[in-house]
């Protein structure tokens, strides 16, 4: 009997562990692969959230190069400053969660960003490896909310940025999406 609950506690343990392993965009392990890295950005085309206390998340298209071999990939950055903890972190969405992440934005956001409800809430998630991003509507109000998931070893496992009066800037978002395929 000890054996068996033993076992079951061994088990249990790395099942949990395993849970926790930490989940890195193909941008992040194409970084970490390469020696030599060059990472194209294109400051012109952003999507830019502020908060009113100075927090911002920036979403900008990327080209990665492996300088030694020439491989090209292209991918979102998502560069994220927060005041609680101060923090500036960045997080890179691949391009094989792109389309997905096109698709959640036009299929369940741009059709719902004039959304009134009565006594009631809907929210739209939508997670990649590296970020999550959450659009609620809550009767009349609506918020967006990115979170950074956990990819390294950091103590603290979701970085948050929200906002409530950036809603309508999401559908530059999507060009900007829209951009890298």
């Amino acid at each position: 009997m000890k054996n068996t609950l033993t076992l079951i506690f061994i088990l249990f343990s790395i099942i949990s562990y395993s849970q926790k392993e930490n989940v890195e965009s193909s941008t992040r392990i194409f970084i970490d692969k390469a020696q030599f890295t060059r990472i194209n950005k294109d400051w012109n085309t952003t999507a830019e959230f502020k908060s009113g206390i100075g927090e911002y998340v920036n979403f900008y298209p990327i080209e990665v190069i492996d300088i030694k071999t020439g491989t090209k990939v292209n991918a979102l950055q998502v560069d994220m400053f927060i005041k609680n903890p101060e923090t500036f972190k960045t997080a890179w969405i691949g391009i094989d969660e792109i389309e997905e992440f096109i698709s959640f934005v036009e299929d369940n956001v741009i059709p719902n960003l004039d959304l009134k409800l009565k006594d009631k809430s809907s929210e739209f998630i939508f997670k990649a490896k590296e970020m999550t991003m959450y659009y609620l509507v809550y009767e009349k109000n609506k918020k967006i909310t990115i979170k950074l998931n956990s990819y390294d070893d950091d103590k603290i496992l979701n970085y948050t940025f929200w906002t409530e009066t950036q809603v309508d800037k999401i559908p530059r978002l999507l060009s900007v999406l829209k951009k890298i395929k």
